[in-house]
């Protein structure tokens, strides 16, 4: 009697582990969830280079021949999981946008979220691919790491694997700190922007304001609002 009890224990626990691992999400059906597959829509074309992840025609496997998953390009504003993951782009736990296999923060990630164009390219508005334009007052989050931009913890604005307090470009939109009237692109230009780089030093307490590598001593524009400070 107890060996039986015990036999119906051990299967249940197997069948709600097997349950559990058929809820993972896995476009495709090739047995790999979407989170570990490198070709999410099985379309002949890795997560890195594909700029639609989530959606495609499978050229092989159970699916072969149909077009599943959406049809969002990655940079979409109404793209909300690039990778079909289960995890939203902009969730704390999310840690590769794209699914192309390289953490957000890494150094290695130049296109966080898989549309093609560099993270700190001019012509890059959009860095975590979630709508929002970089520079907007409504973008809080330019990395989509679930880091506010102005929390303390957030030491890399733009997720480019550099720390904020010695990244020439703190919000990776292509202009470098002492070429750009809003550094670290929360929206506020330096001018009012009571920490103007964005290292969670206010601007009253930092030796370099503007995050431009020039002491405020030696600096001639030292909150970057494009006035010299002698005027």
């Amino acid at each position: 009697m107890n060996y039986k009890i015990l036999s119906l224990t051990v299967s249940t626990l197997v069948l709600t582990s097997v349950g559990a691992m058929a809820k993972a999400p896995d476009l495709d059906r090739d047995g790999i969830p979407n989170k570990t597959d490198s070709d999410v829509d099985n379309d002949g074309v890795r997560n890195k280079f594909d700029r639609n992840v989530d959606g495609g025609r499978c050229v092989k496997g159970p699916l072969k021949g149909r077009y599943i998953g959406d049809r969002l390009t990655n940079g979409n504003v109404a793209e909300k999981d690039i990778d079909g993951d289960g995890l939203a782009d902009d969730a704390l736990a999310e840690k590769d946008i794209d699914g192309d296999g390289l953490a957000d923060d890494a150094l290695a990630e130049k296109d966080i979220d898989g549309d093609g164009l560099n993270d700190d390219s001019e012509a890059e508005t959009d860095i975590d691919g979630d709508g929002l334009s970089d520079d907007s007052e409504a973008e809080t989050d330019i990395d989509g790491d679930g880091l506010n931009d102005d929390s303390e913890a957030e030491t890399d604005i733009d997720g480019d694997g550099v720390p904020d307090s010695v990244d020439s470009d703190v919000d990776g939109d292509g202009l470098a700190n002492g070429e750009d009237l809003d550094c670290d692109g929360d929206g506020e230009e330096n001018s009012v922007d009571g920490d103007i780089d964005g290292d969670g030093v206010d601007n009253e307490d930092d030796d370099d304001m503007d995050g431009d590598e020039i002491p405020n001593s030696d600096d001639e524009d030292d909150n970057n609002d494009g006035v010299d400070d002698v005027v």
